[in-house]
């Protein structure tokens, strides 16, 4: 098995990553890894509590002064990532890391992409309120059009470097993987159903305009799909 890159964005998350980095790499410690920790300067100290861990386990930290936001934060992660297998989850402890050890499983049977999906027939999603569920619903839904996929809003998922090499991203907003299921080399992804666990500490970064940006995607999304359609048809 090749090297595996997690990627983890985060943003006043220090209480968060204290939890999820000994929780992650006891999952895949057998496996050649890292664990990359994006954080976009959080003024709660996550990144000094990423650099301690880093003494105990294999964690790089990179902190961003004058960036903002998750998507970027995920592609500057597969940037300087060593791995050929990339993986992306967040840091709130709402993606269960035990649920890696099946998705890089599918890796090794020859999937391109794994998604753990909260909208597959045994996924789930754990007490949220009635109106983030219909904001993830709706979302859902407007992306029906551009794939297959069931649960492309997801946050946590794992591909071969392969997927992205040499592909350029828009990376607005915080929904990485539909522009990747768009724009991406692959021939097979599959979803692993899970349960999205309740955040415990600290609080949601979606907010209206992070809703504004996603629509903005959608409509780059769909015109870089009939354009490649035309494309093919002339």
């Amino acid at each position: 098995m090749k090297k595996i890159s997690i990627i983890i964005p985060t943003y006043n998350e220090a209480e968060n990553i204290k939890k999820l980095i000994p929780l992650l790499h006891s999952v895949i410690k057998n496996y050649d890894h890292e664990i990359i920790i994006v954080d976009d300067d959080s003024p709660d100290g996550t990144a000094k509590v990423a650099e301690d861990l880093a003494k105990k386990y294999p964690v790089r930290v990179f902190v961003r002064k004058n960036e903002r936001g998750l998507a970027s934060a995920i592609l500057f992660g597969f940037k300087n990532a060593q791995g050929d297998i990339l993986g992306v989850m967040d840091a709130d402890l709402q993606h269960p890391p035990e649920l890696l050890q099946k998705m890089i499983e599918k890796i090794k049977e020859g999937y391109d992409i794994v998604i753990a999906s909260r909208y597959t027939k045994e996924g789930r999603i754990e007490k949220w309120p009635s109106y983030r569920l219909l904001i993830s619903k709706g979302a859902t839904l407007l992306a029906k059009p551009l794939t297959r996929v069931k649960d492309p809003m997801s946050g946590y998922f794992i591909l071969k470097r392969s997927v992205i090499d040499d592909l350029k991203f828009d990376s607005i907003g915080y929904k990485l993987l539909l522009e990747i299921l768009v724009k991406g080399k692959y021939k097979k992804v599959i979803e692993i159903p899970y349960t999205f666990k309740n955040r415990k500490y600290g609080r949601s970064k979606l907010n209206f305009f992070e809703i504004l940006k996603y629509i903005h995607l959608l409509i780059r999304l769909y015109t870089y799909k009939l354009k490649k359609l035309l494309l093919n048809l002339s």
